[in-house]
């Protein structure tokens, strides 16, 4: 099977430089993990690596980005990968573009979660995971970068949380508190080692926004 990909995968790059270059307006879902959303071009690693600047410069010499949106994608690489990408892409960008980017909350305050979403934690893929990111965290890279960040949905370093999801224009994300039905929702035993694991102070906003299970998205706008 990895053999029949390698062998496609030119084939699949041709057809999608063809339907980059017919698009108006490009939007990108990276590392998409086999999500479609209309009006946005998903594309997945083996295409378009983020740390890799030829693969930009294949695909968008001749067009710009409008809009690009990373689902847990960006925890998976270095934290200079990251800034090295943010900086190479802006050659690529339009004007005021925007990257939605979603990781996990290094400041959720159950401690039961982010043992979880850690690098090297316990959840699935979370092995892989080589930055912790919080929104303070960001706000330093988007400076570092020459960004204007907009936040969209975090918990601040005392634990509380704030969301401001005016609409999904800019990506949608789904492992986000309105609508992510995933992790504890279906499970009384793992959601009371989440809610327990939470100061006691922090817990009441859990119960009165319904949430549990969040990401830290924030938009990178090329201003």
């Amino acid at each position: 099977m990895r053999l029949l990909r390698s062998w496609l995968n030119p084939i699949y790059r041709q057809l999608l430089a063809r339907k980059i270059q017919r698009s108006d307006c490009i939007r990108l879902n990276v590392g998409a993990g086999g999500t479609k959303y209309s009006g946005w071009i998903s594309i997945e690693k083996e295409l378009l690596d983020i740390t890799k600047p030829n693969d930009f410069s294949y695909f968008f010499a001749q067009k710009k980005i409008s809009k690009m949106m990373a689902e847990h994608v960006v925890e998976h690489i270095c934290e200079k990968e990251f800034l090295d990408f943010l900086r190479f892409v802006k050659d690529y960008l339009e004007p005021m573009a925007s990257i939605r980017i979603a990781v996990p909350d290094a400041y959720h305050p159950s401690e039961y979660l982010r043992e979880l979403t850690k690098p090297g934690g316990l959840e699935p893929g979370a092995d892989d995971h080589k930055v912790f990111y919080s929104i303070d965290l960001l706000r330093e890279i988007a400076l570092k970068t020459n960004y204007k960040l907009d936040p969209i949905e975090f918990f601040d370093e005392k634990g509380f949380f704030h969301s401001d999801v005016r609409s999904w224009d800019n990506g949608y994300i789904s492992r986000s508190s309105l609508e992510y039905k995933g992790l504890f929702i279906n499970s009384p035993v793992e959601y009371q080692q989440m809610y327990e694991s939470i100061p006691s102070h922090l817990r009441e906003q859990f119960i009165e926004k319904n949430i549990t299970y969040t990401s830290l998205i924030v938009d990178f706008i090329n201003a």
